[in-house]
């Protein structure tokens, strides 16, 4: 499984700009990518001007599938007007399910 979750820091007044790239690209998933398992956006009331992004997608291709569809890269070429900054805090690579102990 491939797994990713990135934590945006939203530019001043582009958060409902921002938001309307994973909405987009949540709703290509569903109808276009059945090997995205999961995508979850989310806000932390602490942290006002930051998005959350978590994807979860079956294998490689689907990686592939997902990052070059027409709203991910529409979003990578503009990306800069909307974000300050992110970091990658779960890495888009092969994850393992967590051990059960």
């Amino acid at each position: 499984m491939y797994e990713a979750l990135v934590r945006m820091v939203v530019r001043p007044g582009k958060r409902s700009e921002f938001l309307e790239f994973p909405r987009c690209t949540t709703q290509v998933a569903r109808e276009c990518e059945p090997g995205t398992l999961r995508q979850d956006v989310w806000e932390v009331e602490t942290e006002p001007d930051v998005v959350y992004v978590y994807d979860v997608l079956h294998g490689e291709a689907d990686f592939e599938t997902h990052i070059n569809n027409e709203p991910v890269q529409e979003f990578g070429e503009i990306m800069n007007d909307l974000v300050e900054g992110w970091t990658m805090v779960i890495p888009s690579d092969k994850a393992s399910p967590p051990e059960v102990r």
